[in-house]
């Protein structure tokens, strides 16, 4: 079984229904997610709202496409973790085991410390369902026993712990669960954020997207700029940018650019 394919089953195994775990009433995400297309799901999700002229910006990143992108399954650790459970008597779905196991000769990140726990929904996190995991390194790299939350309540409904290789930026991009981008498809002007709240356009010290302010009403943006028709100092250090100062937000949710009046969209940070 490839990486794809292991992470698509744990997407829809059954997590039970935890007495903590509410959500009868409109589904858990292992109930929702049966017979998805994970593959053809967008990469990141993207919406608007205009809140009395205030502008919020809800960024979603699909938790397939990111963990595919970052992850490879390794079945012969699998079945290591699985068959140290078996003779250690310890139970191989706890959170607990998971950590037991690593930290028998485990290390932490660049092989310094200890082997350390992570749940997404305890920080800052822009994917569409909660990771657990438990993160460590060793001579092969870096690895994680990973669980994601299939449930509706955080408190419960995990999947089983599944072991994983770290394939990309030394094994820390796992960690970009709030790093993402907002491009726009008509001027590609891009905004980053390390916080989901945030958005800075290229690393610049301008006008952040969510200072601007949001309106229903599309506005007339400026022509673009043509260096032909303008004459500029030498040492100027980019094109000057024209703004329409707002974000149009339109009866879909969506955002349009600032500059060009261009569709906004949202995409992980790139797994490197």
């Amino acid at each position: 079984m490839n990486t794809a394919e292991k992470l698509s089953e744990m997407l829809q195994e059954n997590t039970g229904r935890h007495f903590l775990d509410s959500g009868g009433a409109y589904g858990r995400h292992w109930e929702r997610n049966q017979g998805t297309d994970f593959e053809a799901q967008p990469e990141g999700t993207l919406e608007f709202w205009n809140r009395d002229g205030e502008l919020d910006i809800i960024p979603t990143l699909d938790v397939f496409h990111f963990l595919k992108d970052r992850l490879e399954y390794n079945p012969a650790l699998d079945r290591q973790y699985q068959a140290w459970c078996e003779v250690k008597g310890e139970d191989p779905y706890s959170y607990g085991s998971a950590l037991e196991f690593a930290s028998n000769g485990g290390r932490g990140i660049y092989g310094d410390g200890d082997p350390f726990c992570i749940n997404t929904y305890n920080g800052e996190d822009l994917l569409s369902q909660t990771l657990q995991y438990v993160y460590w390194t060793d001579d092969d790299g870096a690895h994680v026993l990973l669980q994601i939350h299939g449930g509706c309540d955080a408190r419960g409904g995990y999947t089983d712990p599944v072991a994983f290789d770290l394939t990309c930026d030394e094994g820390l991009s796992i960690f970009d669960n709030a790093h993402a981008a907002i491009y726009c498809d008509g001027c590609n002007t891009a905004w980053d954020s390390d916080d989901g709240n945030h958005w800075t356009e290229n690393g610049l010290a301008r006008i952040r997207l969510e200072q601007f302010p949001a309106t229903d009403e599309k506005p007339e943006y400026p022509a673009p700029f043509d260096p032909a028709q303008t004459t500029l100092p030498i040492d100027l250090p980019e094109r000057p940018k024209f703004s329409a100062g707002v974000v149009w937000v339109d009866d879909e949710d969506n955002g349009h650019c600032p500059y060009c009046g261009g569709l906004l969209h949202a995409s992980p940070w790139p797994a490197g």
